[in-house]
């Protein structure tokens, strides 16, 4: 008997296995609702009383016309269709009370031209599209009978939309919030390993000619469009859904984490353009000590970690990462005797990370930084702070190189003195003579001088 039953039950559970998965799919479920919604619509507009009993194969168009995925969508657009057809009607039947006998050419342009400027009213939204066609239907079909059938048209539609509405509403109606969390988990992966691809250019011999890496990072900002769509699709399947009741979600946490996503493709973008810059070795305007290139593709792995790992258990990978940008920070200070130039790629890296792990932890505290676990306090001021961060690490923070009044500065250009080395001794003459001249003193002093003698 007990197998009898385990029999029975696995068709019932193969059955609503694939109910599940068919449903599941939001164009056959879409499909199967306006499959519905047409035919009950078709089925109820010819006992519907008055004169609109004669124009049943309007209701069915009416319920098409209603069927969004959304419930919420479904009544917008319906309500809009409806106000466009009325705004239609109401012209046509004007312009038809101006003429006499069947519509003319005249008729028929004067319908046209104002249903073509009234569609332009942005507020009519779905409706603009059904002003100027209700109005020819009107003016050319209904004739003789023009206001029956106007009556009966506007009737019809409106039942198919309330039909279309009701079955949208009863019949699963479907939450995509499931959905939006998924492409921003896609996103995140997306994102974490265009960190890596960054990554490899510091790790490959330059220069390079491979650009796959820069288009992968170039679909970036059209990636994040379309899950902000789908987060934004997902909160409007929440409204007058009465699914959320038994499923309560509140979306501001995919909105953060969206907002979090788009700020951290923007900086990676940036790394990308200066990656391909220096890896191409294009122009003079950025450089990079050959040494760096080592550190950078190591604090670019380690803030794509990060990224990878966020939300979950991130606090070692943070921790990683700031101490690899402190290492990166460090390796650029001790080239501060060269021209700025040849340290400005590291420097834009840096920047660039330090700004993408600000974003994944806007309040700095999903991690310790690097140097509250190892600084102590140095500057005898009873904490330990950015001033004792500074010294541990020989003159920078996390933020960035520490301004050293006691540095060695870079004050003259090296062109010029590479211009004056080219340009020899005569040089040096011209250089003696006009010191000499600055030396000398003005007439009126050398005879204030001659008098004082």
């Amino acid at each position: 008997m007990p197998h009898r039953r385990a029999a029975a039950q696995d068709p019932a559970r193969t059955a609503t296995r694939w109910t599940r998965t068919l449903l599941a799919q939001p164009r056959l479920l879409m499909a199967a609702k306006g499959a519905l919604a047409a035919a009950l619509a078709y089925w109820i507009a010819p006992h519907v009383p008055g004169v609109a009993a004669e124009y049943p194969y309007y209701a069915p168009l009416g319920a098409v016309l209603a069927l969004w995925p959304t419930v919420k969508t479904s009544l917008k657009q319906g309500l809009q269709t409806i106000l466009g057809l009325v705004i239609g009607v109401l012209l046509a039947t004007t312009v038809f009370a101006l003429q006499e006998g069947q519509p003319g050419v005249l008729a028929v342009a004067l319908v046209v031209g104002l249903g073509t400027l009234i569609a332009g009213i942005r507020w009519l939204g779905a409706g603009r599209d059904w002003v100027l066609t209700a109005g020819l239907f009107v003016l050319l079909l209904g004739g003789a009978n023009a206001e029956d059938y106007s009556t009966g048209y506007v009737v019809q539609i409106g039942v198919g939309v309330a039909v279309g509405v009701v079955v949208n509403l009863v019949l699963v109606p479907p939450l995509y919030t499931g959905r939006a969390e998924r492409r921003l988990r896609l996103v995140q992966a997306s994102l974490a390993d265009r960190a890596d691809d960054v990554a490899t250019v510091f790790e490959a011999d330059w220069p390079i000619e491979d650009d796959d890496w820069e288009r992968r990072v170039a679909v970036l900002p059209s990636t994040l469009r379309h899950v902000r769509d789908a987060v934004q699709y997902a909160d409007e399947s929440r409204r007058l859904n009465p699914r959320r009741l038994l499923r309560r979600r509140d979306l501001a946490s995919e909105y953060a984490d969206l907002v979090v996503f788009e700020r951290v493709g923007f900086h990676l973008q940036d790394l990308a353009e200066v990656s391909g810059i220096l890896g191409r070795r294009i122009g003079r305007q950025i450089g990079i000590v050959d040494d760096l290139a080592p550190v950078v593709a190591r604090a670019v792995r380690s803030v794509g970690e990060v990224i990878r790992r966020r939300g979950g258990d991130d606090r070692d990978a943070f921790v990683t990462a700031r101490r690899d940008v402190e290492e990166l920070w460090r390796a650029i200070d001790t080239h501060r005797e060269l021209p700025t130039v040849a340290t400005s790629g590291g420097v834009s890296v840096a920047v660039s990370l330090g700004r993408i792990i600000a974003a994944l932890d806007p309040d700095d505290s999903t991690a310790p930084r690097p140097e509250d676990e190892a600084v102590g306090d140095l500057d005898g001021d009873g904490d330990v702070d950015a001033d004792d961060a500074a010294a541990e690490v020989g003159g920078t923070t996390s933020t960035g190189p520490v301004d050293d009044p006691t540095a060695p500065r870079d004050t003259a250009p090296r062109d010029s003195e590479r211009r004056q080395e080219a340009q020899g001794p005569a040089a040096d003459g011209v250089a003696a003579d006009d010191q000499a001249a600055d030396d000398r003193p003005a007439d009126g002093e050398a005879e204030d001088a001659a008098r004082e003698r």
